[in-house]
């Protein structure tokens, strides 16, 4: 929204001149997308079955698109060998991990062995897990796919349940 006003100079007697002013008001940025602190983009969470059920992707969700291809592995993940699938549970899951352009933390939960693996899972106490993309990127840039979670748990979850298989 832009607003003017009009305000009269101090100009010779007789004479009017208006000077135009113009300020803009963007529309506030989607708390969800972006870190109150910082306002650095993050990746984020859903709260509930509605949340869920209301999301619609926007262009603010780019931020949170795996910018690697599945790289391919050795052997491939569909052969009958026995598979490693590992679960991030760091804390409730998004610290510093959840800044999308990198983190200044000194001491970030970094994984390793990714050769090892064949799945993982990123996990948090929210309904609707999506893991941050850089843990994505890193999984995708070693052959591993990545997958986020549904939980419910405790009271709300069982109300969630319900409702959700109640249909």
């Amino acid at each position: 929204r832009r607003r003017r006003s009009f305000q009269p100079a101090e100009e010779p007697r007789g004479t009017t001149v208006l000077h135009d002013t113009v300020s803009a008001h963007p529309p506030p940025l989607p708390a969800r997308h972006f870190d109150i602190k910082t306002t650095e983009p993050v990746s984020f969470f859903l709260s509930g079955l509605e949340e869920l059920l209301a999301w619609q992707p926007d262009s603010n969700d780019d931020f949170n698109v795996s910018a690697v291809p599945l790289a391919k592995r050795q052997p491939p993940l569909h052969s009958k060998r026995p598979r490693t699938l590992v679960c991030h549970d760091m804390r409730g899951g998004y610290l510093e991990d959840r800044f999308i352009q990198g983190s200044a933390t000194r001491n970030p939960y970094v994984f390793y062995h990714w050769r090892y693996i064949d799945i993982f899972v990123y996990f948090s106490h929210h309904t609707v897990t999506i893991p941050p993309v850089c843990w994505t990127n890193a999984a995708h840039r070693n052959g591993v796919p990545m997958l986020g979670t549904f939980i419910t748990e405790w009271t709300d979850g069982e109300k969630l349940c319900e409702s959700f298989l109640a249909g």
